[in-house]
């Protein structure tokens, strides 16, 4: 009976002592809880061993980053429902975890604080915004839904300034397959749209380039004549002077342009012989015998 009463006594000091040591992990704070006199105390930071009374209630709190995602349903200004994901990161103010603890007892401010304060934040910037505007002005919704976010828990009350580090991210806008839909068939159209109007752009400058070329050819051709026509008055006319056939210019005229023309669709011949006929002989050069 004694052997037995010996251990029993030190099974129950072993409990006895296992209840009043505690061990607190990296990361975590320990708050002792003394339910006779209702006191708590300030956070015990881990990596440590707490030792206390057996009835001491320990409460582990995490304090390094914690974070909540989730998808949170907001309306545009034009009434359509969006799915938006979002991810929230932060760390506990070890300062404050006593007074964070005090306000939720059952540590569940992530529930009721931060999950409500994003759903309400966000709802009431999304509302400003068109289902449009949220897709073309993505980053100025997500930058002023991270702002009011952000300055809604930094000045929530029953937060009790214990969040810190904290970082928002827009990870996704869902819409409705109906409305995704619409917008793909209006995207396609604005480009087979832009795309009509390069055509049509290119085609006019082909075509007005075309016209251009065309003018100014035809004003080449035109400036030709006239420097053509000016030579071959000048020519006539110093053949004139040279001969002195001034009252003969009609036939000097006609043997020239015979000449000038004969020239042009035959520049192998060297040698024309004009008949008394007033008719031009043409003999080839490589014909006539040494």
């Amino acid at each position: 009976m004694l052997t037995v009463g010996l251990i029993l006594i030190l099974i129950i000091s072993v409990i006895f002592i296992a209840t009043m040591i505690t061990s607190v992990e990296v990361g975590h704070a320990a708050l002792l809880v003394n339910p006779l006199n209702g006191s708590t105390s300030d956070p015990i930071l881990g990596p440590t061993f707490v030792i206390k009374a057996p009835w001491v209630r320990v409460i582990d709190v995490y304090y390094a980053t914690d974070s909540f995602e989730d998808i949170i349903p907001s309306f545009s200004s034009d009434q359509l429902e969006m799915d938006i994901q979002i991810l929230v990161r932060w760390s506990l103010n070890p300062n404050n975890i006593k007074e964070l603890y005090q306000n939720y007892p059952n540590l569940n401010y992530k529930k009721t604080a931060i999950e409500s304060i994003l759903a309400e934040t966000m709802r009431l910037v999304t509302k400003d915004f068109t289902a449009l505007e949220t897709i073309e002005y993505r980053d100025v919704v997500r930058n002023e839904i991270e702002q009011a976010v952000i300055a809604r828990i930094e000045t929530e009350p029953s937060l009790a300034n214990a969040i810190i580090s904290l970082e928002f991210n827009l990870k996704n806008i869902g819409y409705p397959e109906t409305y995704t839909a619409s917008i793909e068939a209006k995207l396609v159209a604005e480009q087979q749209k832009i795309q009509a109007d390069f055509e049509r752009q290119r085609i006019l400058i082909l075509a007005n380039a075309s016209a251009q070329e065309a003018v100014i050819t035809a004003e080449g051709i035109a400036k030709a004549a006239v420097i053509e026509a000016n030579a071959t008055r000048e020519a006539i006319e110093l053949i004139l002077q040279s001969t002195g056939q001034e009252g003969n210019v009609t036939r000097i005229a006609e043997l020239y342009l015979w000449v000038n023309t004969l020239q042009k669709i035959a520049p192998e011949i060297d040698i024309m012989i004009v008949g008394s006929e007033g008719t031009p002989v043409i003999i080839p050069a490589d014909s006539i015998n040494p």
